[in-house]
């Protein structure tokens, strides 16, 4: 199917447009990988999304359902996340600083004909921004940790049968990390400053069927990045052993599998349930590659272990439709800490989470409006003996997020 000239320049004006509105600002995540947040129907929908046909996110959640649809759709918003931790000790307990951190989206869906379709998706799954007083208990662990993983997946779809559509698509990162906190105590005041960046690259394969009866099923596998921050490192003062240097962090995102259901089968309801396991124990180690290493001023790698688990999460959502207009959204979600507990430190002190959202859609004709809110609940954890002996006590957190998009379907 070839659109007319019109609709085509319709759509890249639009598209020019959101992406404008969804340019990533700093501080984009508070969490090391995010998929609730990733558009308002997926706040309201706990992210179940991987069995669904109808929807733009499709660019993201699953390409191939982009084959099935009938028109063009697009989508873009920006998620607001509000994270709260602190170290509850018998003395004085250090909070994380409360910010709030912004995390746009931008998703581009186009049928081609009856067999092919067309996608992109512009997002930040990935990252993690912690913040502590400069001068708290921990401060030789981590004061400032900022990690931005921006992702460009553009993917193909095709429908071989009336009842299967498969999907294809290229995942383009950039990431840019910075990390800030004390040295020594031998050394009161001097403080290192870490910054890399690096382009990635890895793959995706999606599966849609729709065997009828209102089921449909969806299954999405996404490779790893291997990525490799290049940068520097440099103190805020002149010493001997302390030398501005070159400095690499290899870092690897971890490959996931998501696999969907959404059933359709009563009257005004959307049902949908997502497994997605993923292979966190890529994450074994934390190692800084320095020209000139802190102390020493020669050649060496400093590790951080992290062990981290492969782990699955559970999301389940449903939709009911008051009418052709209004659109009402609930969920929970299950996602489990790949952190182990003996490594745990404060640049990322969370456990598993509980994630309870609701959420309102309004659709007419072209034009629709999403919102959501989503309520994280942290389970408490303890600092780790290994990593930070020096810290005593016990982490309790939790989040709030809040959602908005806009969408048209041309």
């Amino acid at each position: 199917m070839k659109y007319p000239v019109a609709i085509s320049t319709r759509i890249i004006f639009a598209c020019l447009f959101l992406l404008l509105l969804s340019y990533p600002t700093d501080g984009l995540t508070s969490g090391f990988q995010l998929f609730n947040e990733l558009s308002a129907r997926a706040t309201g929908m706990g992210a179940a999304l991987t069995a669904r046909n109808d929807v733009a996110e499709s660019a993201w959640f699953n390409p191939a359902a982009v084959a099935t649809m009938k028109s063009p759709r697009i989508m873009a918003g920006t998620g607001l996340i509000v994270p709260s931790m602190k170290l509850d000790t018998t003395g004085h307990d250090p909070d994380m600083k409360n910010m709030a951190y912004a995390l746009p989206y931008t998703y581009l869906s186009i049928p081609y004909g009856k067999r092919f379709g067309l996608s992109l998706a512009i997002n930040a799954p990935y990252g993690l921004e912690t913040e502590w007083d400069p001068d708290w208990a921990g401060k030789y662990y981590a004061v400032d940790t900022d990690l931005k993983c921006l992702f460009f997946t553009p993917s193909i779809s095709f429908r071989p049968a009336s009842w299967l559509s498969l999907g294809a698509g290229a995942q383009i990162v950039k990431a840019r990390a910075e990390m800030k906190r004390s040295v020594t105590p031998l050394v009161q005041g001097l403080r290192t400053r870490l910054l890399g960046d690096d382009w990635g690259k890895g793959y995706l394969l999606s599966v849609l069927a729709t065997p009828g009866h209102g089921f449909s099923l969806g299954m999405v596998f996404r490779s790893q990045v291997i990525l490799d921050l290049d940068g520097h490192a440099e103190y805020n003062m002149h010493m001997p052993g302390f030398y501005r240097s070159r400095m690499t962090l290899p870092l690897t995102l971890p490959a996931s599998l998501s696999i969907g259901l959404t059933y359709r089968g009563i009257n005004a309801w959307t049902i949908s349930a997502d497994l997605v396991y993923t292979w966190w124990s890529s994450y074994d180690a934390l190692d800084f590659h320095y020209r000139k290493a802190p102390g020493t001023g020669r050649p060496a790698v400093i590790g951080i272990p992290k062990d981290w688990d492969d782990v699955y999460s559970l999301r389940f959502g449903a939709e009911y439709s008051l009418g052709p207009n209004w659109q009402l959204r609930g969920s929970y979600v299950f996602d489990p800490s790949p952190i182990d507990d003996r490594y745990r430190d404060p640049s990322l002190p969370t456990n598993d989470r509980h994630i309870f959202s609701v959420g309102i859609g309004y659709t007419r004709t072209h034009l629709g409006l999403d919102a959501a809110y989503s309520y994280v609940k942290i389970e408490s954890s303890r600092p780790s003996p290994v990593v930070t002996p020096m810290l005593k006590g016990t982490y309790k957190g939790d989040a709030h997020v809040v959602n908005c998009s806009i969408r048209w379907t041309f």
